[in-house]
């Protein structure tokens, strides 16, 4: 085994322009999620994330959500004023960076119950979180957004249910407002598209080529061979799965833009737990080609609350561990056995910079073919796996 300084991020095993390349990334980077493992945006293809808004089924509307898609959709009209105000001043990458220090593990787990309540069961903080205009109004142990600085002030002493409910009521609202703003910017561009040529403009042009839909019957089979997939490879982790998750499907070809390679064409799979931006998910591609690319993962606060974070120093003298154990896991689970090579990455974000990690991604060679494998070191268990010619296709689709 030796170390290979490559970068993990997808978009760079696809053979796309770097001019592309680079307008998929600042899209994402632009929807104000986080680089944390911890929130759903930042796993799976990001690429497909950009060409298509996904409209996740479950097990029907109930009463708390609707009741949640109320709250956030009639705020008044000076709450509504703030959180715009609020997306303007907004010049971060990453929730973290917003924030004067992070959650405690303690607060987190709360966090995790809280926020479910919050979207699935109706439960409200009994007041909003705080909007303030300058720092002199912050008070001791008190939370609250001040725009004078545009920080998320928590305090330093343990948070409140209460204070931890605001907060989930403040991203919900948040989030609702870029999505809001994402949707008036994209009919604003079409409208400038039509009176200039009547035309697509380029995301819907790009979106046309590559995004097509499943049939009822297809994605009633992807729903059983996507659950039967999670319940396999994560076993007891994957036990807290059931049917009032949100489930989607939708197929995405890349092979129709210059220069893609069919075996990146499939059909992506999610399920989530919740609309919480954190929640709990599953993302699965099953390609479409029997050579293509198939990958599974999970991420969400609560898969990586208690896993430890390394810097790529400390990770390293864990690799053989690592490296035991995914070569175990492929072989149980794909009948691959000792590949040629291994090779393992680096910790970067986006930009090459160093950061700490939770995860070791370990690059098993079979002659020009690789199986990507990411490993969670401190509960030495596999969390997602990315090949070709990995699982075998229902011949009928």
């Amino acid at each position: 085994m030796r170390e290979y300084n490559i970068d993990k991020n997808l978009l760079n095993n696809i053979e796309i322009s770097d001019e592309m390349k680079q307008d998929l990334i600042s899209d994402v980077k632009q929807g104000k999620r986080t680089s944390n493992r911890k929130f759903r945006y930042s796993t799976g293809l990001m690429a497909a994330c950009i060409f298509g808004v996904v409209a996740f089924s479950g097990a029907g509307a109930s009463a708390a959500y609707l009741s949640y898609k109320n709250r956030v959709e009639n705020m008044p009209k000076q709450e509504k004023e703030e959180y715009v105000q609020k997306l303007e001043n907004d010049t971060y990458n990453s929730l973290e960076e917003s924030m004067t220090r992070s959650f405690t593990k303690e607060e987190n787990d709360r966090l995790i119950k809280l926020q479910n309540d919050y979207y699935k069961n109706g439960v409200f903080p009994k007041e909003n979180m705080p909007h303030l205009k300058s720092l002199s109004e912050l008070e001791p142990d008190m939370l609250a957004y001040v725009e004078e600085d545009n920080m998320i002030h928590v305090p330093e002493s343990e948070l409140t249910d209460e204070q931890i409910l605001q907060y989930v009521d403040h991203m919900a609202k948040y989030i609702y407002t870029i999505e809001e703003n994402n949707k008036q910017e994209a009919s604003e561009e079409q409208v400038q598209a039509d009176e200039a040529e009547g035309s697509d403009t380029i995301d819907e042009e790009l979106y046309d080529k590559t995004v097509f839909d499943v049939s009822e019957e297809d994605e009633e089979a992807f729903r059983k061979q996507s659950w039967d997939l999670i319940k396999d490879f994560y076993g007891e982790d994957g036990e807290d799965l059931d049917d009032t998750w949100m489930f989607d499907v939708s197929g995405f070809q890349p092979s129709e833009l210059d220069g893609m390679d069919d075996i990146w064409d499939g059909y992506n799979i999610n399920w989530i737990e919740s609309e919480a931006p954190n929640s709990k998910m599953y993302q699965i591609v099953i390609p479409k080609n029997e050579d293509g690319v198939f990958s599974i993962s999970k991420s969400g606060l609560e898969v990586f609350n208690d896993a430890e974070e390394y810097s790529w120093d400390e990770a390293k003298q864990y690799t053989a561990q690592g490296e035991e154990t995914v070569k175990q896991f492929v072989k149980e689970k794909f009948g691959l056995g000792e590949p040629d090579r291994i090779e393992y990455s680096g910790f970067e974000n986006l930009e090459g910079d160093p950061i700490k990690s939770e995860i070791m991604t370990f690059n098993l060679y079979y002659g020009e073919h690789y199986v990507a494998v990411d490993w969670l070191i401190s509960k030495d268990k596999v969390n997602g796996i990315i090949g070709s010619g990995l699982i075998e296709l229902n011949k009928d689709e």
